[in-house]
């Protein structure tokens, strides 16, 4: 039932009990962006008018910068990419991809400026932001000699930026780019004994792979540094999964409340969405025990649409399910993972519902444990009895 989580994991967190909900994230509201850079980054120049931003990590050498261009001057992301890397002195390959209803660019680039001491390579964004009639271009690079070892995180950058409400709840423009959609697949579940048939595509399951390694291999080079700021790289590799998984599982969602709306209802018809949440819970408990991943290079966490086709599935999963159906059916759901215990559940608002809550920013979010059959909301095992020792994954979309 409980989590494995590696033992040097366990021991550094008794090391370091301070800990924030979620990192800060890098936004303009001039332009109507937003970045989730990986744990570490800082500013290091900018610009009064938010045209340019130049990032530093503060424990690698990574950089990052951020140029928007109005669109008199650059049209289109192509352009973008030609003029900003023409001030670099950088060399590069791109393509095109849509995303956001966008004709966005992608590339990968090699540059030697003089200001730097070593050649660097990395990756980039062109995105056009219609609405304030610009182009933003996101770059991420390190040196080149390093930028395998680095990759990950590289890719990890390009893929956080946002650019509109809608893009806080899918996958990023690289994943986008990486994993096109291939055509959709029928889906049917029972639940609460009704037979519920959807569509999920049927790249799904590869892209959310994909975004798990990718982000677990980011995570891990926290851990490998012993670095204080591992627990928000453990919260945002979750958030990332998140936000992936909020776009993939849309139809999914919305099948579901339609199909369950009216026994919830039914079961309690003051709060019909509490009865809901409470079917889905159920649901869960009751799906196939099994841990991933017994070596430390592999996260032990099954991708979701695996876990909806069958694949068996273990406490941070399942909550994380959970935590992303709810999330798309209106409701305010977090993730909440314990290194001390081993363990995740999901946190849910659940108004008038009463029984075991972790409370962030003055709102109770009740516990429901996915592991354990015919649990409430509420419901703790007498194993997890110090809330103090508890992390919460908040989704800030």
């Amino acid at each position: 039932m409980h989590k494995r989580i590696l033992n040097v994991f366990f021991i550094l967190f008794l090391c370091f009990s301070a800990f924030n909900a979620y990192a800060e994230l890098v936004t303009s509201e001039k332009y109507g962006y937003t970045i989730d850079f990986p744990e570490g980054f800082a500013m290091e120049d900018g610009t009064d008018d938010e045209t340019m931003f130049l990032f530093t990590h503060t424990m690698m050498p990574l950089h990052a910068i951020i140029r928007v261009y109005p669109s008199k001057i650059c049209e289109t992301a192509k352009d973008a990419f030609s003029l900003t890397f023409s001030k670099l002195n950088a060399s590069f390959e791109c393509d095109e991809v849509l995303w956001r209803n966008q004709k966005c660019a992608i590339a990968n680039f090699t540059m030697a400026p003089a200001m730097m001491q070593s050649v660097q390579s990395g990756q980039a964004v062109a995105i056009p932001l219609a609405k304030y009639k610009s182009v933003l271009v996101l770059l991420a690079y390190a040196p080149k000699d390093l930028s395998f070892d680095l990759g990950q995180i590289i890719a990890s950058i390009i893929d956080s930026v946002m650019i509109d409400t809608g893009s806080f709840k899918e996958s990023g423009p690289l994943t986008a780019y990486a994993f096109p959609s291939s055509g959709k697949k029928d889906v049917t579940l029972t639940v609460a004994g009704r037979k519920i048939t959807s569509q999920m595509d049927k790249s799904d399951k590869e892209a959310s792979q994909f975004i798990i390694d990718r982000e677990f291999a980011v995570f891990r080079i926290y851990v490998a540094n012993n670095s204080p700021l591992m627990f928000d790289a453990w919260q945002r590799f979750y958030r990332i999964i998140a936000k992936d998984a909020l776009g993939r599982f849309k139809k999914l969602s919305f099948d579901l409340y339609s199909a369950l709306f009216s026994e919830a209802s039914r079961r309690d018809e003051s709060n019909p969405n509490a009865a809901l949440a409470q079917m889905l819970l159920n649901w869960v408990q009751y799906f196939d025990y099994a841990q991933v991943s017994s070596t430390p290079d592999k996260a032990d966490f099954v991708n979701l649409p695996a876990v909806i086709d069958g694949a068996s599935s273990d406490c941070d999963s399942r909550s994380m399910l959970l935590a992303v159906l709810l999330k798309n059916m209106g409701m305010d759901t977090c993730l909440l993972v314990s290194p001390y215990y081993r363990h995740a559940m999901l946190g849910i608002c659940l108004d008038g519902k009463l029984g075991q809550a972790f409370e962030i920013d003055g709102k109770k979010y009740l516990f429901g444990e996915t592991t354990g059959k015919d649990m409430t909301f509420g419901l703790i095992f007498a194993d997890f009895p110090d809330k103090t020792k508890w992390l919460p994954v908040e989704f800030p979309f």
